[in-house]
């Protein structure tokens, strides 16, 4: 009796899992970024990212005096180069490009960015995250540039408009 119910269970879990294959292999499942997958989808890559992040940042080291002024700046004026399209800035919606991406980018300097430490931080921009349009700025960028843009999004977390304004108006360049 009991070896009969585990064969069942092996054929069930056997059929299941093939029939799974053949959904995503014969197309069916909807990648296209204007479709939000289902909410168990994204309810498991955004639990896949999270402890990947965690895991791959753990053991890194700050090099850096997150209080110097002049990295904060560098950071400021790299985030506004490279990372305002898509993520935004207080007053400041994210670019067309930003807001075509899915899943949407987290908005700065909005609540999904406290979920993040500053090694979170550093190791995401360095690395990037697959499936979610975030470059991975390692291979383009040294890390002093990378961490100047960690330390002005972790010490900016609770930047308001007028203070973000004012970074502009003190430090002009490009702003997108």
């Amino acid at each position: 009796m009991i070896g009969k119910m585990l064969g069942r269970k092996k054929l069930l879990t056997a059929v299941l899992i093939t029939v799974a294959v053949l959904y995503f292999v014969f197309g069916h499942y909807n990648v296209s970024a204007t479709k939000p997958h289902p909410s168990i989808v994204s309810m498991v890559f955004h639990s896949i990212t999270e402890r990947s992040i965690q895991r791959n940042s753990v053991n890194i080291t700050v090099p850096y005096d997150i209080d110097d002024e002049d990295m904060y700046v560098k950071g400021f004026r790299e985030y506004e180069k490279m990372c305002v399209q898509c993520h935004g800035a207080p007053g400041i919606e994210p670019s067309p490009i930003g807001q075509g991406l899915f899943p949407v980018p987290p908005k700065f300097p909005e609540e999904e960015l406290y979920e993040y430490s500053l090694k979170d931080i550093f190791w995401v921009t360095k690395n990037g995250v697959k499936m979610t349009g975030m470059p991975a700025y390692g291979p383009t960028h040294e890390d002093k540039t990378i961490w100047a843009i960690a330390i002005f999004l972790d010490r900016s977390r609770n930047l308001s408009e007028a203070e973000y304004k004012e970074l502009r108006d003190r430090y002009p360049g490009r702003h997108n």
